[in-house]
């Protein structure tokens, strides 16, 4: 499973959620569709998955800045 997130500095991109979704708390969540169950948080901006698990958007550009750091000089994660 993979989101797409777009910032306003113009870093945009794909996360996966793959990891995240196959730990041992969230593995009943795992199962479900993303369909209608992201939201954004309105006072801190961060995504909230399935009404539970908060993830911080300053993390999150972090890891897509970083990938994209590593993809121009010729790294890729298979992060499926």
């Amino acid at each position: 499973k993979k989101i797409f997130v777009k910032y306003s500095d113009g870093l945009e991109g794909t996360l996966s959620l793959k990891k995240l979704l196959a730990r041992k708390e969230f593995e009943k969540l795992g199962k479900k569709s993303l369909e209608g169950e992201l939201q954004i948080d309105p006072e801190s901006g961060d995504v909230i998955l399935f009404g539970e698990i908060k993830l911080c958007k300053v993390a999150m550009h972090e890891m897509l800045r970083l990938k994209k750091q590593m993809e121009k000089i010729g790294i890729f994660l298979n992060d499926e």
